[in-house]
């Protein structure tokens, strides 16, 4: 981020800032919360996050036991999804703007879905972080049902569209890294998501030891998974920076 000066097309601006450092700038923030919170639930509140309904032993807490049942834990992750959520919006702009660059005009509709798909993600992830389990089970459940589902319903429509819908057919090597990272991202997202339903379930009939650790760490491969395939959208973008002027926003 720079403080006003002259660049090189003799533009006066207030401020520019770099669209990839602001996008990993975005990704980072729940990413360092989510491992800060869950750090710290295990070292202050282990026995208590790791307590289930049938008793057994357990070395892994639940996500949602991790991010919203203790303090500090609840204010670090509320602090960080609310502080980076119109930076995640603002960056569901740029990537509608990409996405219409890039993608056959034919494919618009599904270009719609997938940026509507996008935006749905991210309001249910805010209210899943409002909404906790302890405190709005039914609430909390919907949200994290809505953000499971657009989510993965997203990353494949993007997939799919830069896989097989792009206007151009000869694409850089650092288009065609993303596209990879991308695939692979999404496939371990819905793999971890499957497993940790079915250690879910299986916990609920059998209450094995261990188990419930199980579900939570496929819980945790889940949401890594889904920051680094938002992360890649680093690697897409053709616009550099966003300046702001004295006639607003502009984006090159």
């Amino acid at each position: 981020m720079y403080l006003p000066l002259h660049n090189g097309s003799e533009r006066k601006y207030f401020v520019r800032v770099s669209i990839r450092k602001l996008g990993l700038f975005t990704v980072s923030l729940p990413l360092f919360a989510f491992i800060t919170c869950v750090i710290i639930t295990l070292y202050k509140d282990f026995e208590n996050a790791n307590n289930t309904h049938c008793k057994v032993p357990n070395v892994f807490p639940s996500i949602s036991a991790s991010i919203g049942n203790y303090e500090p834990q609840r204010s670090i992750w509320r602090v960080a999804i609310y502080s980076h959520a119109p930076f995640r919006f603002l960056i569901v702009f740029l990537r509608w703007k990409y996405y219409s660059s890039v993608i056959s005009q034919n494919c618009a509709f599904i270009v719609k879905l997938a940026v509507f798909l996008n935006i749905l993600e991210n309001l249910s992830l805010i209210g899943l972080t409002h909404w906790t389990s302890s405190k709005n089970y039914p609430l909390h459940e919907a949200c994290f049902k809505t953000f499971i589902g657009s989510s993965i319903f997203y990353m494949f429509f993007a997939c799919m569209m830069l896989t097989k819908y792009r206007r151009r057919t000869t694409l850089t090597h650092l288009e065609i890294y993303s596209v990879k990272l991308k695939w692979r991202s999404f496939f371990v997202n819905v793999g971890s998501f499957t497993f940790a339903a079915y250690f879910f379930l299986r916990h609920n009939r059998l209450c094995e030891p261990y188990v419930y650790s199980m579900f939570g760490f496929s819980e945790y491969v889940v949401v890594v998974s889904n920051i680094i395939f938002h992360m890649t959208t680093v690697y897409d973008f053709k616009m550099q920076f966003i300046y702001l002027t004295r006639n607003g926003f502009t984006i090159e």
